[in-house]
Protein backbone atom coordinates (compact mmCIF):
# COMPACT_ATOMS: atom_id res chain seq x y z
CA UNK A 1 0.00 0.00 0.00
CA UNK A 2 1.53 3.30 -1.04
CA UNK A 3 2.43 5.65 1.67
CA UNK A 4 -0.59 8.24 2.62
CA UNK A 5 0.58 11.75 0.95
CA UNK A 6 2.03 14.24 3.39
CA UNK A 7 0.03 16.86 5.18
CA UNK A 8 1.11 20.37 3.32
CA UNK A 9 2.96 22.42 6.44
CA UNK A 10 2.11 26.61 5.10
CA UNK A 11 4.80 29.40 5.69
CA UNK A 12 5.20 30.64 8.95
CA UNK A 13 6.16 34.11 9.57
CA UNK A 14 9.35 35.15 11.28
CA UNK A 15 10.22 38.87 11.05
CA UNK A 16 13.46 38.76 12.39
CA UNK A 17 17.07 38.89 10.70
CA UNK A 18 18.83 36.01 8.87
CA UNK A 19 22.39 35.28 8.39
CA UNK A 20 25.26 32.87 7.10
CA UNK A 21 28.80 32.35 9.19
CA UNK A 22 30.95 32.92 6.89
CA UNK A 23 33.03 30.02 7.56
CA UNK A 24 29.87 27.29 7.36
CA UNK A 25 31.42 24.94 5.03
CA UNK A 26 34.38 24.58 7.22
CA UNK A 27 32.06 24.67 10.26
CA UNK A 28 30.15 21.06 8.87
CA UNK A 29 33.73 19.80 7.89
CA UNK A 30 35.39 19.91 11.01
CA UNK A 31 31.69 18.62 12.68
CA UNK A 32 32.00 15.64 10.43
CA UNK A 33 35.27 14.69 11.29
CA UNK A 34 34.84 14.87 14.79
CA UNK A 35 31.23 13.08 14.96
CA UNK A 36 32.91 10.25 12.99
CA UNK A 37 35.77 9.28 15.37
CA UNK A 38 32.94 8.27 17.95
CA UNK A 39 29.91 7.28 16.38
CA UNK A 40 29.84 4.02 13.34
CA UNK A 41 26.83 4.62 11.41
CA UNK A 42 25.53 1.07 10.76
CA UNK A 43 25.67 1.04 6.88
CA UNK A 44 26.43 3.43 4.08
CA UNK A 45 23.16 4.87 3.78
CA UNK A 46 22.81 6.30 7.57
CA UNK A 47 25.67 7.69 6.72
CA UNK A 48 24.97 9.68 3.52
CA UNK A 49 21.52 10.32 4.99
CA UNK A 50 23.35 12.25 7.95
CA UNK A 51 26.45 14.15 5.86
CA UNK A 52 23.58 14.91 3.35
CA UNK A 53 21.42 17.10 5.53
CA UNK A 54 24.52 19.61 6.08
CA UNK A 55 24.04 19.56 9.84
CA UNK A 56 27.04 22.53 10.33
CA UNK A 57 24.96 24.46 8.61
CA UNK A 58 22.62 24.69 11.75
CA UNK A 59 25.16 26.21 14.06
CA UNK A 60 25.72 28.14 10.82
CA UNK A 61 22.53 30.16 10.75
CA UNK A 62 22.06 30.14 14.51
CA UNK A 63 25.64 31.70 15.49
CA UNK A 64 26.10 33.91 12.43
CA UNK A 65 28.42 36.38 14.11
CA UNK A 66 30.49 34.06 16.71
CA UNK A 67 34.55 34.21 15.85
CA UNK A 68 36.12 31.56 14.00
CA UNK A 69 37.31 30.09 17.45
CA UNK A 70 37.28 26.72 18.96
CA UNK A 71 34.26 27.87 20.63
CA UNK A 72 32.34 28.16 18.36
CA UNK A 73 33.02 24.34 16.92
CA UNK A 74 32.95 22.93 19.85
CA UNK A 75 29.41 24.71 20.54
CA UNK A 76 28.44 23.08 16.61
CA UNK A 77 30.08 19.83 17.51
CA UNK A 78 26.72 19.44 20.49
CA UNK A 79 24.83 20.08 17.89
CA UNK A 80 26.30 17.36 15.25
CA UNK A 81 26.29 15.09 18.94
CA UNK A 82 22.64 15.69 19.38
CA UNK A 83 21.32 15.22 15.51
CA UNK A 84 23.24 11.44 15.54
CA UNK A 85 22.07 10.60 19.17
CA UNK A 86 18.53 11.64 18.18
CA UNK A 87 18.89 9.69 14.61
CA UNK A 88 20.47 6.47 15.79
CA UNK A 89 19.46 6.29 19.63
CA UNK A 90 15.83 7.74 20.26
CA UNK A 91 13.00 8.77 17.64
CA UNK A 92 13.81 5.94 14.36
CA UNK A 93 15.04 3.20 17.16
CA UNK A 94 11.48 1.25 17.20
CA UNK A 95 11.66 -2.31 18.87
CA UNK A 96 15.38 -2.46 18.80
CA UNK A 97 15.41 -1.67 21.99
CA UNK A 98 13.71 -1.34 25.69
CA UNK A 99 12.52 1.16 27.66
CA UNK A 100 14.64 0.06 30.31
CA UNK A 101 17.70 -0.24 28.15
CA UNK A 102 17.08 3.31 27.08
CA UNK A 103 16.57 5.08 30.05
CA UNK A 104 19.89 3.55 31.49
CA UNK A 105 21.56 4.67 28.61
CA UNK A 106 19.93 8.24 29.47
CA UNK A 107 21.26 8.09 32.95
CA UNK A 108 24.42 7.40 31.81
CA UNK A 109 25.00 9.97 29.70
CA UNK A 110 23.51 12.07 32.48
CA UNK A 111 26.20 10.78 34.85
CA UNK A 112 28.89 11.34 32.48
CA UNK A 113 28.03 15.50 31.85
CA UNK A 114 28.14 15.56 35.81
CA UNK A 115 31.54 13.74 36.28
CA UNK A 116 32.99 12.56 32.68
CA UNK A 117 35.61 10.67 34.80
CA UNK A 118 33.25 8.73 36.72
CA UNK A 119 32.84 5.51 34.59
CA UNK A 120 33.36 3.60 31.46
CA UNK A 121 32.67 5.33 28.30
CA UNK A 122 32.67 2.61 25.84
CA UNK A 123 29.62 3.73 24.27
CA UNK A 124 30.18 5.54 21.51
CA UNK A 125 27.46 8.38 22.28
CA UNK A 126 29.21 8.14 26.27
CA UNK A 127 32.47 8.67 24.80
CA UNK A 128 32.11 11.54 22.01
CA UNK A 129 29.42 13.15 25.27
CA UNK A 130 32.67 12.58 27.48
CA UNK A 131 35.05 14.63 24.96
CA UNK A 132 32.61 17.10 24.18
CA UNK A 133 32.65 18.41 27.90
CA UNK A 134 36.44 17.99 27.71
CA UNK A 135 36.13 20.60 24.94
CA UNK A 136 34.37 23.09 27.41
CA UNK A 137 35.92 22.25 30.34
CA UNK A 138 39.06 23.48 28.02
CA UNK A 139 37.49 26.91 26.85
CA UNK A 140 34.34 28.01 29.08
CA UNK A 141 34.80 29.25 32.83
CA UNK A 142 32.57 26.76 35.16
CA UNK A 143 29.88 29.25 35.37
CA UNK A 144 29.31 28.11 31.64
CA UNK A 145 30.32 24.65 32.01
CA UNK A 146 27.76 24.05 34.97
CA UNK A 147 24.47 25.90 33.23
CA UNK A 148 25.18 23.44 30.15
CA UNK A 149 25.38 20.55 32.45
CA UNK A 150 22.37 21.37 34.28
CA UNK A 151 20.47 22.04 31.03
CA UNK A 152 21.63 18.35 29.43
CA UNK A 153 20.21 17.12 32.66
CA UNK A 154 16.94 18.64 31.57
CA UNK A 155 17.10 17.09 28.47
CA UNK A 156 17.80 13.63 29.36
CA UNK A 157 14.96 13.93 31.98
CA UNK A 158 12.46 14.83 29.19
CA UNK A 159 13.49 12.41 26.84
CA UNK A 160 13.35 9.64 29.49
CA UNK A 161 9.58 10.76 30.05
CA UNK A 162 9.11 10.94 26.43
CA UNK A 163 10.69 6.83 25.95
CA UNK A 164 8.25 5.84 29.07
CA UNK A 165 5.35 7.65 27.26
CA UNK A 166 5.98 5.95 24.43
CA UNK A 167 6.97 2.67 25.87
CA UNK A 168 3.36 2.74 27.22
CA UNK A 169 1.68 3.78 24.37
CA UNK A 170 0.85 7.22 25.94
CA UNK A 171 0.01 10.28 23.80
CA UNK A 172 0.87 13.42 26.67
CA UNK A 173 -1.92 15.63 27.10
CA UNK A 174 -1.06 19.13 25.55
CA UNK A 175 0.27 20.82 28.67
CA UNK A 176 2.63 17.97 29.61
CA UNK A 177 3.34 17.93 26.19
CA UNK A 178 4.40 21.61 26.27
CA UNK A 179 6.12 21.60 29.40
CA UNK A 180 8.53 18.67 28.09
CA UNK A 181 9.20 20.09 24.77
CA UNK A 182 10.99 23.01 26.63
CA UNK A 183 13.41 20.65 26.98
CA UNK A 184 13.24 17.58 24.74
CA UNK A 185 14.74 19.53 21.66
CA UNK A 186 17.63 19.78 23.56
CA UNK A 187 17.84 24.02 22.76
CA UNK A 188 18.13 25.14 26.29
CA UNK A 189 21.58 23.54 26.12
CA UNK A 190 22.71 25.63 22.83
CA UNK A 191 21.65 28.37 24.34
CA UNK A 192 23.17 28.36 27.43
CA UNK A 193 26.59 28.25 25.45
CA UNK A 194 25.55 30.99 22.86
CA UNK A 195 27.74 33.66 25.11
CA UNK A 196 30.76 31.47 25.01
CA UNK A 197 30.73 30.94 21.30
CA UNK A 198 30.69 34.19 20.84
CA UNK A 199 33.48 34.99 22.91
CA UNK A 200 31.97 36.55 26.23
CA UNK A 201 30.15 35.77 29.35
CA UNK A 202 26.80 36.63 30.35
CA UNK A 203 26.61 37.38 33.58
CA UNK A 204 24.14 35.22 35.52
CA UNK A 205 21.63 37.49 37.10
CA UNK A 206 21.50 38.94 33.60
CA UNK A 207 21.07 35.60 32.63
CA UNK A 208 18.74 34.35 35.18
CA UNK A 209 16.38 37.92 34.94
CA UNK A 210 12.82 36.42 34.70
CA UNK A 211 12.05 38.03 31.41
CA UNK A 212 15.08 36.69 29.91
CA UNK A 213 13.93 32.86 31.54
CA UNK A 214 10.73 33.24 29.61
CA UNK A 215 12.07 34.49 26.61
CA UNK A 216 14.89 31.64 26.53
CA UNK A 217 11.88 29.05 27.13
CA UNK A 218 9.55 30.57 24.02
CA UNK A 219 12.79 30.34 21.57
CA UNK A 220 12.95 26.62 22.91
CA UNK A 221 9.57 26.48 22.29
CA UNK A 222 9.16 28.26 19.21
CA UNK A 223 12.48 26.26 17.58
CA UNK A 224 10.12 22.67 19.26
CA UNK A 225 6.82 23.81 17.34
CA UNK A 226 8.45 24.89 14.12
CA UNK A 227 10.79 21.26 14.09
CA UNK A 228 7.24 19.41 15.35
CA UNK A 229 5.73 20.72 11.89
CA UNK A 230 9.08 20.40 9.44
CA UNK A 231 9.61 17.16 11.08
CA UNK A 232 5.56 15.37 11.09
CA UNK A 233 6.03 13.83 7.71
CA UNK A 234 9.03 12.03 8.36
CA UNK A 235 8.57 11.19 11.78
CA UNK A 236 5.16 10.06 10.19
CA UNK A 237 7.13 7.55 7.87
CA UNK A 238 10.73 7.31 10.03
CA UNK A 239 9.50 7.30 13.57
CA UNK A 240 8.75 9.46 16.82
CA UNK A 241 5.60 10.99 15.40
CA UNK A 242 3.60 10.66 18.76
CA UNK A 243 5.98 13.18 20.74
CA UNK A 244 4.79 15.85 18.45
CA UNK A 245 2.45 19.16 18.30
CA UNK A 246 0.71 17.97 15.73
CA UNK A 247 -0.30 14.44 17.17
CA UNK A 248 -0.82 15.72 20.47
CA UNK A 249 -3.29 18.48 18.85
CA UNK A 250 -4.98 15.43 16.86
CA UNK A 251 -5.41 13.06 19.71
CA UNK A 252 -6.65 16.20 22.43
CA UNK A 253 -9.06 17.35 20.30
CA UNK A 254 -10.14 14.37 17.67
CA UNK A 255 -8.78 16.37 14.71
CA UNK A 256 -7.27 15.08 11.37
CA UNK A 257 -3.97 15.91 10.61
CA UNK A 258 -4.24 18.96 8.78
CA UNK A 259 -6.49 20.34 11.21
CA UNK A 260 -4.01 19.54 13.87
CA UNK A 261 -1.19 21.05 11.49
CA UNK A 262 -3.64 24.73 11.58
CA UNK A 263 -3.78 24.84 15.11
CA UNK A 264 -0.35 23.78 15.27
CA UNK A 265 0.75 26.99 13.56
CA UNK A 266 -2.19 29.58 14.98
CA UNK A 267 -0.23 28.40 18.04
CA UNK A 268 3.08 29.61 17.27
CA UNK A 269 2.06 32.26 15.70
CA UNK A 270 0.94 33.50 19.25
CA UNK A 271 4.14 32.43 20.53
CA UNK A 272 6.19 34.54 18.18
CA UNK A 273 4.24 37.47 18.64
CA UNK A 274 5.00 37.69 22.20
CA UNK A 275 8.33 37.01 21.73
CA UNK A 276 8.65 39.82 19.35
CA UNK A 277 7.12 42.15 21.98
CA UNK A 278 8.79 40.80 24.83
CA UNK A 279 12.10 40.79 23.28
CA UNK A 280 11.59 44.15 22.60
CA UNK A 281 10.73 45.14 26.26
CA UNK A 282 13.85 43.68 27.52
CA UNK A 283 16.30 44.64 24.71
CA UNK A 284 14.97 48.46 25.90
CA UNK A 285 16.35 47.74 29.06
CA UNK A 286 18.95 45.66 28.76
CA UNK A 287 23.22 46.86 28.46
CA UNK A 288 25.72 45.47 25.65
CA UNK A 289 26.51 42.17 26.84
CA UNK A 290 23.14 41.22 27.34
CA UNK A 291 21.60 42.91 24.10
CA UNK A 292 23.97 40.39 22.31
CA UNK A 293 22.39 37.26 24.28
CA UNK A 294 19.15 38.93 22.94
CA UNK A 295 20.77 38.96 18.93
CA UNK A 296 21.41 35.46 19.56
CA UNK A 297 18.50 33.93 20.46
CA UNK A 298 16.27 35.64 17.68
CA UNK A 299 19.17 34.17 15.42
CA UNK A 300 18.34 30.54 16.90
CA UNK A 301 14.42 31.34 15.95
CA UNK A 302 15.09 32.42 12.22
CA UNK A 303 18.44 30.29 11.79
CA UNK A 304 16.64 26.53 12.89
CA UNK A 305 13.53 27.87 10.60
CA UNK A 306 16.03 28.69 7.73
CA UNK A 307 17.94 25.61 7.74
CA UNK A 308 14.64 23.03 8.59
CA UNK A 309 13.30 24.60 5.24
CA UNK A 310 16.18 23.99 3.54
CA UNK A 311 17.95 20.46 4.59
CA UNK A 312 17.30 17.23 3.18
CA UNK A 313 16.38 15.78 6.77
CA UNK A 314 13.20 16.78 6.46
CA UNK A 315 12.71 16.95 2.85
CA UNK A 316 14.11 13.52 1.50
CA UNK A 317 11.28 11.37 3.13
CA UNK A 318 8.54 13.72 0.88
CA UNK A 319 7.41 16.17 3.17
CA UNK A 320 5.41 19.02 1.71
CA UNK A 321 7.08 21.80 3.44
CA UNK A 322 7.17 25.64 2.67
CA UNK A 323 10.52 27.23 0.36
CA UNK A 324 9.63 30.54 2.29
CA UNK A 325 8.24 32.45 5.15
CA UNK A 326 5.12 33.87 5.71
CA UNK A 327 4.80 38.01 4.98
CA UNK A 328 2.02 37.86 7.62
CA UNK A 329 1.15 35.68 10.52
CA UNK A 330 -1.91 34.33 10.37
CA UNK A 331 -2.98 34.95 14.11
CA UNK A 332 -2.22 38.09 15.71
CA UNK A 333 -4.41 37.24 18.92
CA UNK A 334 -2.37 38.67 21.70
CA UNK A 335 -4.25 36.74 24.22
CA UNK A 336 -2.17 34.19 26.36
CA UNK A 337 -2.54 30.52 25.06
CA UNK A 338 -4.63 28.44 27.65
CA UNK A 339 -2.03 26.24 28.57
CA UNK A 340 -0.81 26.56 32.54
CA UNK A 341 2.95 25.91 32.11
CA UNK A 342 3.17 28.61 29.34
CA UNK A 343 0.36 31.39 30.65
CA UNK A 344 2.86 33.01 33.10
CA UNK A 345 5.05 34.09 29.85
CA UNK A 346 2.09 36.65 28.38
CA UNK A 347 2.41 38.12 32.71
CA UNK A 348 5.93 39.57 31.91
CA UNK A 349 4.91 42.36 29.40
CA UNK A 350 4.75 45.46 30.58
CA UNK A 351 1.38 47.29 29.81
CA UNK A 352 3.46 50.88 30.10
CA UNK A 353 5.85 49.73 27.06
CA UNK A 354 5.25 51.44 23.65
CA UNK A 355 4.73 47.97 21.51
CA UNK A 356 5.41 49.51 18.31
CA UNK A 357 6.64 47.22 15.31
CA UNK A 358 9.87 49.60 14.79
CA UNK A 359 10.68 48.80 18.44
CA UNK A 360 10.83 44.95 17.54
CA UNK A 361 14.42 43.27 16.60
Amino acid sequence: MAAAPAVRIPPLSCPLPTALHYAVDQINKDGLDWICRFVQFTDNAEWERYAAMKPGYLPGYVMPRAPLMPALQTVANLLFWLWAYDDLECDEVGDRRSVDDHILQLSGLARIVEAPQSGRVDNPFLASLADLRAQLVRIASTVQVARWASAMQLYFMANAAAAIQRANGTIPDLDTYVAQRIHSGAVKPCLLLLDLADGYELPTPELENTDVQALNEMVCTLVGWDNDLLTYHKEVVRGGADHNLVTVLANARGYAAEDAVRESVHMRERVMRLYLRLHAQVHANSGPLRRKYLAGLSSWVRGHLDWGMRTVRYRDAGADLPDRLAAEPVDLDPSPLPIASIEWWWDRLDPAFDYTESRMV
